[in-house]
């Protein structure tokens, strides 16, 4: 018989409330989303994809808490599942600290008590560049996007990387920044962040080794955009235009980086402009005829869409717009036999005449700079055409621009498609068809109907150029690929890792010698080439 002052034995078997049902079922649906979710992200945006399912991950948790909390488990089980995490993440964030995102806001961690990365040194002083290493040639990569600033190259690719690899001629640490490389002979200039100072470096095709280095004092910083400047210089000539991520746009002697002129671009602060540019000045100089040509912004009374100077001296000759800037760069472009700068600002594309800067025709790019920006270029398509692409949803949009016999200009849409969406890169077109990288998958797409060919090959937010009859990429963790160029099928034909993560930088090719870099290094990489650009059809050497 049992002793009536002992307890009865209690049920210990796990129940819940109609709470604690509850919440087990919102994590069951919550789950499902998140496969949803992951399984669509490349038909929507894999950022976003990943942004709800964190935010699905939590609530999962949330509730698993409210469940155990609504059962009949001890508070401490409970209290454990609630705080545990809590502390985890406190712990790893005192040893580890966020250094930046990726194209899809994967954060990248890096130890928060490691030792300072080395950077090459520049001479202490610098001599004049030899003039061996100054001598043009048709394989130039004077500015951004190549010769004629449309990422489409003429070299032709050996397509065999096993019986003639590419070889990784130097590799190296960098200052921050995203900018890319202007080549001109076997000299490169690139803009990079040291501390304090963002620098105009020139370096050494052949060895990597720095010939000279102009300081500008400015830092632009922001925790989704990383650090440093993104601008692009050109070369033209003997001079080198290079643009800050804060402020100026300087021009320096290609032989010494000796400062010629330097013109402020920032009116009112820097913290003023940056609320309105969150990921800081983008654009590369374009050089036209005696005129360098760079988006100014900033919504201050004095400011302007685009400025033009004097390339010999600086002086300003037009200004032209009042819409705020973009992350894009101005471009030529002949339309109906015209030369006119194309660019993309924040809430429209236009083009605007030479001579003066008058606005000829435009039409609504609707972005916003410190959001969902403009970024990509516009691609100019035969039959005077232009095509837009962008990311964050958007994708491309096919225009067609026409002009009467009194030279009023107007540009109508003719498709648009949900395809390209290109975040952080630009299309390149070749006999009837669009390659980019849309929310970093390869597409292909027929510019006449904007139908999708094919889209396979995530290269994440990496960035490509057309060379003859190839895709050349370089993909977002650092790896060059080539890939046919043919609207049939996707081929990838080859690929080789040559540096890390987090590598948006536009690769610049120079003969058979590629530059790749992203914000912590540099390669240069020689690549097996049947054939340079022709003689008897050279390559403009500016635009």
């Amino acid at each position: 018989m049992q002793n009536p002052t002992e307890p009865k034995d209690q049920d210990r078997s796990l129940r819940f409330s109609w709470l604690g049902k509850t919440s087990l079922a919102g994590i069951l649906l919550a789950a499902i989303a998140v496969v949803i979710i992951q399984q669509n992200a490349s038909a929507t945006d894999f950022a976003f994809a990943k942004i709800m399912s964190a935010v699905l991950a939590l609530l999962c948790w949330m509730l698993l808490t409210a469940a155990c909390w609504a059962s009949n488990l001890p508070r401490s089980v409970w209290r454990r599942l609630l705080y545990l995490p809590v502390a985890a993440l406190a712990v790893f964030l005192a040893i580890y600290r966020l250094e930046r995102v990726d194209g899809e806001l994967t954060p990248k961690f890096v130890f928060r008590f490691g030792t300072a990365t080395s950077l090459v040194a520049a001479p202490s002083q610098a001599n004049a560049i030899d003039a061996k290493l100054l001598e043009p040639s048709l394989a130039d990569y004077p500015q951004f996007l190549g010769p004629n600033r449309d990422g489409h190259l003429s070299t032709v690719l050996s397509t065999d990387w096993q019986a003639e690899p590419p070889k990784i001629a130097w590799k190296q640490t960098i200052g921050e920044g995203w900018s890319s490389f202007a080549v001109v002979g076997d000299v490169a200039i690139t803009m990079e962040q040291r501390e304090a100072q963002e620098w105009v470096v020139a370096y050494n095709v052949v060895d990597g080794a720095i010939l000279w280095h102009y300081a500008l004092t400015a830092r632009h910083t922001n925790t989704l955009g990383g650090t440093g400047p993104r601008s692009t210089p050109t070369i033209s000539g003997d001079l080198v235009f290079a643009c800050s991520a804060v402020d100026q746009i300087v021009c320096l002697e290609l032989s010494t980086g000796n400062l010629f002129w330097s013109h402020s671009l920032l009116e009112g602060s820097q913290s003023d402009f940056e609320s309105s540019v969150s990921w800081g000045r983008s654009a590369s100089p374009l050089v036209v005829d005696n005129l360098v040509v760079i988006p100014m912004g900033g919504h201050a009374e004095a400011s302007c869409t685009l400025l033009a100077l004097d390339k010999t001296d600086g002086s300003v000759v037009w200004k032209s717009g009042t819409d705020e800037v973009s992350y894009s760069s101005p471009t030529l472009m002949s339309l109906h036999d015209t030369r006119q700068i194309v660019y993309t600002s924040e809430s429209k594309l236009a083009a605007y005449a030479i001579d003066d800067g008058r606005e000829l025709w435009s039409i609504e790019a609707p972005s916003v700079s410190s959001g969902a920006p403009n970024v990509a270029q516009p691609v100019l398509i035969p039959g005077n055409r232009v095509l837009l692409t962008k990311g964050y949803g958007e994708g491309a949009r096919l225009l067609q621009v026409t002009t009467s016999a009194d030279q009023k200009w107007s540009v109508q849409e003719i498709w648009k498609s949900s395809a390209l969406r290109t975040k952080f890169t630009t299309c390149v077109y070749q006999d009837g068809y669009a390659y980019g990288l849309s929310d970093g998958v390869l597409e292909c797409v027929d510019t006449e109907t904007g139908k999708s060919q094919w889209k396979k090959g995530r290269y994440h937010h990496g960035q490509l150029l057309l060379v003859g009859s190839h895709l050349l990429i370089t993909s977002e963790k650092g790896e060059l690929v080539l890939v046919d160029a043919s609207p049939n099928k996707w081929n990838e034909v080859a690929k080789l890792q040559v540096i890390g993560d987090v590598s948006w930088n536009t690769p610049a090719l120079s003969g058979n010698r590629l530059l790749m870099r992203n914000s912590d290094e540099a390669a240069c990489v020689t690549l097996p080439v049947r054939m340079l650009p022709a003689p008897d059809n050279p390559v403009p050497a500016e635009a």
